[in-house]
């Protein structure tokens, strides 16, 4: 994170590996050096993340969990077999990290990992992560895992567009 706020470029974020909270110290960090190296401003922070948006709760949390479920079991699968491969360093932690992944539940990934809720749900997530760690804006995955069927991908990002993100725009 130092590095590319030394250099002064907008950086992307994500928590496939960690948490959203854990993202805090880092920005932190890439901040300081931004500012540290005389680039205007603070630097742009977007966070890459898994949303989902249904119009009832209990859609939104079940819709999307057989799919971001497997997203992170293959992730940690992926990241478990990398921890033997030439140039693996052990402060990665990439054996105990990948078996966390492979165990991970559905409320620990909504808490930790993802966006998913009500329209006004999101949006106060949103909101909340803007505020925690000065976010310039989000990339957000709607299909996370790749399992959800199309219709609900769609409904989902319309439900994003037309009831979340006009919450974000601001007058010019």
């Amino acid at each position: 994170f130092p590095a590319i706020g030394k250099l002064g470029y907008a950086i992307f974020a994500a928590s496939r590996l960690g948490t959203l909270s854990e993202l805090r110290p880092n920005i932190s960090e890439y901040r300081r050096a931004y500012t540290d190296n005389g680039h205007s401003g603070e630097g742009q922070v977007f966070l890459r993340v898994p949303v989902y948006v249904a119009a009832a709760e209990d859609a939104a949390r079940t819709e999307p969990a057989e799919s971001i479920i497997k997203f992170y079991r293959q992730l940690g699968e992926q990241l478990e077999a990398s921890a033997a491969e030439p140039g693996a360093r052990p402060e990665e932690n990439r054996l105990a990290r990948g078996k966390r992944l492979k165990a991970i539940s559905f409320d620990e990934v909504i808490r930790d990992k993802a966006i998913v809720g009500t329209p006004a749900q999101v949006a106060a997530r949103l909101r909340a992560l803007r505020d925690e760690l000065g976010l310039s804006g989000i990339l957000a995955e709607m299909n996370c895992g790749g399992q959800i069927p199309r219709e609900r991908v769609l409904e989902s990002l319309r439900l994003m567009c037309e009831d979340v993100m006009p919450e974000f725009h601001t007058a010019a």
